[in-house]
């Protein structure tokens, strides 16, 4: 036995460094340039402490918004502009110190790109067009380097909200098995497509549309990963909506507020995720500066408001859970910062923490891979 200590002992550092060494995770910022960010960023998170650190820039790009990464490739898409303006799909090689290297970048068929998803096999890219109200597709080549686009679709109508329901507004595109869902601000939908993965052609469901209360302007969607439960928050009413998906078809449920009942300021909600252990679900407020906190219920996938807890930075426009699942990243588009949220593992409710770190304008936060 006494033989043996030397190797166990051995074992426990090598198994000790590696965990330290695992806890370290580098993450993308997508950005707006208006201001003074220069394009993507990159830095790195403590999964074991929560600190932020190494601030540094991956690549120059104009408005790099959302980003998505390859699943298999080493390659990760973002949605921007060129230089007149035109929106674009954008395709960077990740090098080996995760830097990254411009390869190409296509019109991506619409005016104002804000949100773009990758089909889970690598085939596919979709893109919302809030500007002009569009959603479109993208064939990957063997290379993973999208073609010109396979289909746009030009959404049609408008809503009651007098200033930002006048028309079409695609906000985000979620591939969920057989399904593109599409939520559009701009006509209280979320649209329903199916796709053939081999040519990215998308084609209107049946059910075409879920219908959302009128002026509820639906933004993004969180998709629950083991049960048919789809979550959207509202950007213009500050809730989010419980859905049950059957196939394409999605049927309200209940929508809660993100809000205390006692705030009465102005207040835009922004982005949706849900736990990965799927039993809580968090979105955040843009006026309240908070982050909500609600709970699933298993069996129904009912939602049970848990609080907000101060995001303490200005307009938290997106925000990412960490690889570990113990902190939530959130990302302050207009006081240029990142504050680091802890998370209950039983009750899910957060905390803040002292970590923080300066990042011009962020819009999009991306965990690389390992």
């Amino acid at each position: 036995m006494k033989s043996l200590a030397p190797l166990a002992l051995l074992t426990f550092w090598l198994f000790s460094a590696h965990s330290a060494m695992a806890a370290i995770h580098s993450f993308y910022i997508g950005t707006r340039t208006d201001r003074d960010s220069k394009g993507i960023y990159l830095a790195d998170f403590d999964d074991n402490s929560g600190a932020l650190s190494n601030l540094r820039l991956a690549t120059t790009y104009k408005d790099p918004g959302f980003l998505c990464l390859h699943p298999e490739k080493k390659l990760l898409y973002s949605i921007g502009a060129r230089p007149d303006g035109t929106g674009t799909l954008a395709t960077f090689a990740i090098e080996k110190n995760r830097t990254l290297t411009f390869l190409s970048d296509i019109p991506s068929g619409g005016e104002g790109p804000c949100h773009l998803a990758i089909h889970p096999a690598g085939q596919m890219i979709a893109v919302a067009n809030y500007g002009s109200g569009s959603t479109s597709s993208f064939l990957l080549d063997p290379k993973g380097i999208p073609a010109p686009h396979a289909s746009l679709i030009q959404h049609e109508g408008k809503s009651v909200h007098p200033q930002r329901q006048t028309g079409p507004h695609a906000h985000g595109v979620y591939f969920c098995e057989n399904t593109l869902f599409v939520p559009d601000l701009g006509l209280d939908q979320t649209l329903a497509f199916t796709f053939d993965a081999a040519t990215a052609k998308l084609s209107p469901a049946t059910p075409a549309h879920a219908s959302s209360a009128p002026g509820v302007g639906p933004r993004h969607l969180a998709i629950h990963p083991t049960k048919p439960w789809v979550y959207a928050v509202n950007e213009l009413t500050n809730t989010v909506t419980h859905f049950v998906r059957d196939s394409h078809a999605l049927t309200a449920k209940e929508s809660i507020t993100t809000l205390p009942a006692d705030y009465k300021e102005p207040n835009t909600t922004a982005e949706i995720e849900i736990h990965p252990n799927g039993r809580f679900l968090y979105a955040s407020n843009r006026g309240h500066q908070s982050i909500a906190c609600f709970n699933i219920d298993a069996t129904t996938g009912a939602l049970t408001a848990l609080g907000q807890t101060v995001a303490d930075v200005k307009a938290p426009r997106h925000f990412a859970i960490a690889p570990g699942a113990a902190f939530l990243i959130v990302a302050g588009q207009d006081s240029d910062s990142l504050h680091v949220l802890a998370i209950d593992p039983q009750s899910g409710k957060l905390s803040p923490t002292s970590q923080k770190l300066s990042v011009p304008s962020p819009i999009c936060l991306l965990f690389s891979k390992q």
